[in-house]
């Protein structure tokens, strides 16, 4: 449902049209280059099958400001990760580094970027229905509208979805459930976990209800959020980072549920048990590729598209803070991804590393290197996603700022 006075395609022509009646300066062509046309919408979802449409995604619609003939149709679906908003893709301070939107829509790029179920402007239902499941279905049924043209009167033909953190969980699970998107960009996030990192964060972690940022607004216990100025070292890698940017994540932070949280660990169990399940497949390997493929290696050996995964040089919560950590050898975290994904996906499958990056590889001095990586890659992915399982797989080459196996 479309908030704004305009549709995108009559924003898009009005922009063209002042663009050739009036000539503009030099400053001006650059603002104009760098922040896109959006338009704010409100997605109706059920949060369950078969449930009432009761429940609203708020977020916006932004189309591109440069053309790319081969994108014209296409979206990407911005996933922002646990206790964000969609501000996480399009970042209010200094947006020229930091937004993601502002570089997706100059790569030529559609981008629907909204709060998630239970997150800011969106619907807050009981903290027991904001799940990594529900996530999925609620952006399932807005990918399947943005498919019909419900959203913003566009009907687009080809969809990454692109995930940050949770995020990315929710929409490897989305990708491996409903089958109903071209690519998967998934960044802060790997079957494996640094236990330090994350029992750190877990423990930054208490009721919203407590918070001033949220006093009186919420009082259901089982929504939580981190505690005041412990972000930074959950979440970013102190010399490159901006103290400005910490700043503005501190002021707009969300909530996480704690059913979010259980599912966190749950999609996380294959690659803690990994060490166990792989002597085991190796005594019975026809057990774990057939009936018990699911259990064994998780959700994501059902996902049948390419898949980026990228993850900051020293991510406390997976890699570890210092080097040398689990993260160093790229081509090894390449391999044991590979473990859990078959088919296309595994064919296809690109990790990266984003050096002298934290968890939030958006945020760091030198996201633009990572936002490049994700639109080539995503360009790439749509291009040839009528080509089916022979799809040719995307290639780094030329690509700069970023390491690869």
């Amino acid at each position: 449902m479309i908030l704004g006075r305009r549709s995108g395609h009559a924003a898009i022509a009005m922009g063209a049209v002042l663009a050739i009646a009036v000539p503009l300066s030099p400053a001006m062509s650059t603002a104009a280059a760098a922040a896109p046309e959006c338009q704010p919408v409100q997605v109706p979802v059920a949060l369950s099958e078969g449930g009432p449409q009761n429940a609203t995604l708020v977020g916006q619609v932004c189309y591109p400001t440069t053309v790319v003939d081969s994108l014209r149709r296409s979206v990407q679906v911005l996933v922002a990760g646990a206790s964000y908003n969609q501000s996480y893709w399009d970042f209010p301070y200094q947006p020229d580094t930091y937004s993601y939107v502002r570089a997706a829509t100059r790569a030529g790029f559609t981008t629907f970027s909204f709060d998630r179920i239970g997150i800011g402007q969106s619907t807050r239902p009981l903290n027991t229905e904001v799940s990594i499941p529900s996530n999925a279905f609620t952006i399932h049924q807005a990918i399947s509208q943005l498919r019909a043209g419900l959203v913003d009167g566009v009907q687009y033909d080809k969809v990454a979805i692109v995930g940050h953190s949770l995020g990315s969980l929710i929409s490897l699970y989305e990708a491996a459930t409903y089958h109903d998107v071209d690519g998967v960009v998934a960044s802060g996030i790997l079957h494996s976990i640094n236990v330090l990192g994350v029992a750190g964060f877990v423990a930054t972690l208490y009721p919203a209800a407590l918070d001033p940022r949220f006093l009186l607004r919420i009082v259901d216990p089982g929504y939580l959020t981190t505690l005041p100025n412990t972000r930074q070292g959950s979440f970013y890698y102190a010399p490159n980072t901006d103290p400005g940017v910490v700043a503005a994540d501190e002021a707009s932070k969300e909530t996480v549920t704690v059913a979010e949280a259980v599912g966190v660990f749950a999609m996380e169990l294959p690659g803690v048990l990994q060490p166990v399940s792989h002597a085991v497949c190796l005594l019975t390997p026809n057990l774990c590729n057939g009936v018990a493929s699911s259990v064994i290696y998780g959700i994501t050996r059902q996902i049948t598209v390419p898949v980026l995964d990228v993850v900051g040089q020293y991510d406390a919560l997976l890699c570890g803070s210092t080097i040398p950590n689990k993260c160093s050898d790229v081509s090894a975290v390449q391999q044991d991804e590979s473990t859990y994904y078959t088919g296309l996906a595994k064919r296809c499958l690109m990790t990266a590393q984003l050096p002298n990056s934290g968890h939030n590889v958006n945020l760091e001095r030198n996201a633009q290197d990572w936002f490049a990586v994700s639109n080539s890659w995503s360009r790439f992915t749509l291009e040839h996603s009528g080509d089916g399982v022979n799809a040719p797989c995307w290639s780094p080459s030329g690509q700069t700022g970023i390491v690869f196996p």
